[in-house]
C-alpha cells in the first residue's frame, strides 16, 4: 500500500516516533499513509516500562522533567494538572508536584491518552493509524516490499517497518527450566500472587528493577527473609535537588574538537573533560567527586551517606544527566579498545552513578536492611542448584544460601542471540540484521537503518534498547524520544519527494 509503514512494538517509543511523524506530514515534509502498529501486549502504548503495577514501583526522573517529546519537556506534568479526571479515580493518594516521582504506571495512563490522540490527529491528517494486537515473528521482501508476518497468520505489505522493541527478555533454556526461579519481576503485582509471604527469596540484582521487587514484596506483606545478590557489589546513588546545567566543555563540540586533535579519545579523555566541566560549575569541588570504581564495604553506610548527601544539589550527577542530548557521540568517540575495555571495567560502576533513585525509594531499602530482613550480598556467584530437600541454592566464594524463590531483575541482556525473539532470530539468521559487538543490533547512526549482509538494502530501522551496542545508552526516555524524533526526521519518501519537486517546477 502506498506510504504505508508498520511500526513493531508500541511503547514510549512508538508514540514520540509518531508524534514526529505527524508533525512532518502536517507541515508537508513526509506523505500521508497508513501505520500499522503492532503489539504483542494486551495493551498499546504502555510498553514494558509503564504497564499497569504496583504505584510502589515509580519513576526515576522527576514529574516535572519527564516527556517523551524532546521539544516538549514536562509535558507529562502538564498533563496530569490538566487532566485530572484521566488519572485521579486510579491514583487517590499521588499528587502532581514537579519535584515529586510519579508511579510508572501512571506514566502508562498518559502515554495511552497520548496514543488516542495521536490517532485522532492522524485520522485528520489522512494517516490512518491501525491498532494491531499480534506478534511480528517475520519481515520478508517481496516485490521490493517489507512484508510483515505475524504469529496469528496476519500478513502486510509496506515500504517500511520501524522496530521499537523495547527491553527483551533471554531466550529460556528449557534444560534449565525452574517455576521457582522468575526470569524477570514484571510486573511486580504478579509476585504478590505467586511468592508466599514467608518465602525465603533471592533477587538477582541491584539497580531499578531489584529495588522495584524489594520494595513491592515488603509492601505487599512478605514477612519471609529477602537478598539481593548484586556480582559487582554496587548500588545505586541517590538523586540530589539540583537543577539542569548547560554544559560548557563536556559537549559534542568539544568532544568533536578533541576527537579532530587527536583521534579516538581514551576513557581518560572523557574524565578529563568531565573535571574540567564540574571545575567551571563548582570551583571548590575536589578532582575526586565520584569515588573510586570499588562497591561499598558497608551498604547501610554507603546508603545513609547517599540520604544525606543528596538533600543538596549534587553539580556532577547534572552534569552526567545533561549528556543525555550527545551521550552516543561520546561513546563514540572511544575507539573499539576503550570501549571494550569501559564494558569491562567500568559499566557497572558507571550505571550505579549514572542511574540514580529517589531518596524515598533509598530510604526504604535502608529500612529494610536495618530491619533485617533484607540482606545485601556482593560477589560473584554459581547458576542456581536444586538440593536434596527440594531447595534452590546459591553458592558463592565462601558463602552458600538456601531459597524457596529466585527472581532475576538484572534489566534488559546486551547480547542479541540470547534475547528472545522470533522475528529478530530470523532477521540476524537471514543476514538482515547483525549483532553489534557491544551489545544489541547494527544500526547506521544516521538513518537508523539496520545493519546486516543484506539490512543495507532494505527498509527496517531501529530504535532502543535494540541499539544499544551503537548508542551506548538506549534506556532513558529522554534518549529514546529523541533518537526516535531523529529517525523520524531521516526517513526519506522517494515519490513524495519527487511529487514535491514537480510541484515547485509546475509553480
Amino acid at each position: 500500500m502506498k506510504n504505508a509503514f508498520a511500526i513493531v512494538g508500541c511503547g514510549a517509543t512508538a508514540i514520540a516516533f509518531l508524534q514526529r511523524h505527524l508533525d512532518r506530514v502536517a507541515a508537508g515534509s513526509a506523505p500521508a499513509g497508513p501505520v500499522y502498529l503492532f503489539e504483542k501486549r494486551q495493551e498499546f502504548a504502555r510498553g514494558a516500562a509503564y504497564e499497569a503495577d504496583l504505584p510502589s514501583n515509580i519513576l526515576n526522573t522527576k514529574t516535572g522533567f519527564i516527556s517523551p517529546y524532546p521539544h516538549l519537556p514536562g509535558h507529562f506534568h502538564a498533563w496530569l494538572e490538566a487532566h485530572p479526571a484521566a488519572w485521579r479515580a486510579a491514583f487517590p493518594d499521588f499528587q502532581p508536584l514537579a519535584e515529586g516521582f510519579a508511579p510508572r504506571a501512571l506514566f502508562g495512563v498518559y502515554l495511552q491518552d497520548q496514543l488516542r490522540k495521536l490517532v485522532l490527529r492522524g485520522a485528520s491528517l489522512g494517516c490512518q493509524i491501525v491498532l494491531m494486537n499480534a506478534e511480528v515473528c517475520a519481515i520478508d521482501l517481496i516485490d521490493g516490499m517489507e512484508t510483515v508476518r505475524t504469529r496469528c497468520g496476519v500478513s502486510l505489505s509496506t515500504q517500511k517497518v520501524f522496530l521499537f522493541c523495547g527491553p527483551l527478555g533471554k531466550k529460556p533454556d528449557p534444560a534449565r527450566h525452574d517455576e521457582r526461579v522468575l526470569p524477570t519481576p514484571y510486573p511486580v503485582s504478579r509476585l504478590l500472587q505467586t511468592i508466599a509471604a514467608h518465602e525465603r527469596v533471592a533477587v538477582v540484582g541491584a539497580r531499578l528493577s531489584a529495588i522495584d521487587t524489594v520494595i513491592a514484596l515488603i509492601e505487599g506483606g512478605h514477612r519471609g527473609p529477602i537478598r539481593m545478590h548484586s556480582r559487582s557489589g554496587y548500588f545505586p546513588v541517590v538523586r540530589g535537588t539540583q537543577e539542569r546545567v548547560e554544559l560548557k566543555y563536556l559537549t559534542r563540540e568539544g568532544v568533536r574538537a578533541l576527537v579532530a586533535q587527536n583521534g579516538p579519545l581514551q576513557i581518560s579523555d572523557l574524565v578529563g573533560l568531565f573535571r574540567k566541566e564540574l571545575a567551571a560549575h563548582d570551583p571548590g569541588s575536589t578532582s575526586a567527586v565520584i569515588p573510586l570504581p570499588a562497591p561499598p564495604s558497608d551498604i547501610q553506610g554507603f546508603i545513609e551517606n547517599e540520604i544525606s548527601v543528596s538533600q543538596a544539589p549534587r553539580i556532577w550527577q547534572a552534569i552526567l544527566y545533561a549528556t543525555n542530548g550527545f551521550v552516543e557521540h561520546l561513546w563514540q568517540a572511544l575507539d573499539d579498545a576503550a570501549q571494550a575495555r569501559f564494558m569491562s571495567e567500568y559499566f557497572s560502576f558507571f550505571m550505579a552513578y549514572r542511574v540514580s533513585i529517589p531518596t524515598q525509594n533509598a530510604r526504604k531499602i535502608l529500612g529494610y536492611l536495618r530491619s533485617g530482613q533484607l540482606e545485601f550480598v556482593a560477589g560473584g556467584f554459581a547458576a542456581p542448584e536444586s538440593t536434596e530437600r527440594g531447595e534452590l541454592l546459591l553458592r558463592g566464594a565462601g558463602w552458600a544460601h538456601e531459597y524457596d524463590r529466585l527472581i532475576y531483575a538484572t534489566g534488559f541482556a546486551r547480547d542479541a542471540h540470547v534475547l528472545d525473539s522470533t522475528l529478530l532470530a530470523s532477521l540476524i539468521k537471514n543476514g538482515v540484521a547483525s549483532s553489534h559487538p557491544m551489545g544489541g543490533i547494527c544500526v547506521d547512526p544516521d538513518t537508523y537503518r539496520i545493519q546486516g549482509r543484506v539490512g543495507a538494502a532494505r527498509q527496517i530501522y531501529a530504535v532502543g534498547e535494540l541499539t544499544v551496542g551503537q548508542f551506548f545508552f538506549t534506556s532513558a526516555l529522554e534518549i529514546n524520544g529523541r533518537h526516535a524524533f531523529r529517525c523520524a526526521d531521516a526517513m526519506q519518501w522517494g515519490e513524495h519527494a519527487q511529487r514535491l519537486e514537480r510541484l515547485e517546477e509546475h509553480v
